[in-house]
């Protein structure tokens, strides 16, 4: 009589399965005598617990030969992503906001789904760059570092126009043509 128990095994997502391996943990083999075949495992690459099978592993008809199955555990994929940093002149519409895998990877043909937000407002200011929508499956550990957004003071000109006159009348009204205002926002 000989048992042989499965080793747990554990591999992240995507990763490739590593070798599935036994112990003898009651009995012994005699003189040259050995296991032939290999375990196998249940099929399945997502997060989580797959049984490993006795599969094609065998003694000779002189032996009685009870398995144990363990788990092949398949762990979530770290991938960190960082927003970039964003700027805009005030009035502007808002530039696209992107990111990058600053740790990590993904595994072909996965891909993000949703998009980052911002904080609202439109004045001159600072705006956090957050998360938003923005995911993975959930093969995934996914871990998010924000960035901000930038509106900067829009650039306005001001050209004062010609006058004249003639002496001794009165001043004229003074005025200026204005370029650079936004929405009907005026100088003070």
């Amino acid at each position: 009589a000989v048992t042989v128990t499965a080793d747990p095994q554990t591999k992240g997502y995507g990763d490739a399965d590593p070798e599935l391996t036994y112990q003898i943990t009651s009995g012994t083999l005699v003189g040259e005598d050995a296991f032939s075949g290999s375990l196998t495992r249940v099929p399945g690459e997502n997060v989580g617990a797959y049984a490993i099978e006795q599969g094609t592993l065998e003694l000779s008809g002189n032996y009685a030969l009870t398995y144990v199955g363990a788990n092949l555990t398949i762990t979530q994929r770290p991938v960190t992503v960082t927003a970039d940093d964003q700027t805009k002149v005030y009035g502007e519409d808002d530039p696209a906001l992107t990111y990058q895998i600053t740790k990590g990877s993904l595994v072909d043909g996965d891909k993000f789904t949703g998009s980052l937000n911002r904080a609202p407002g439109e004045n001159v200011g600072t705006y956090a760059i957050t998360q938003g929508a923005l995911k993975l499956s959930s093969n995934y550990a996914l871990t998010f570092y924000g960035a901000e957004l930038e509106i900067t003071p829009r650039p306005a000109t001001v050209l004062a126009n010609d006058k004249s006159k003639t002496y001794g009348d009165d001043n004229p009204a003074l005025d200026a043509a204005v370029s650079g205002t936004v929405n009907g926002d005026t100088l003070d």
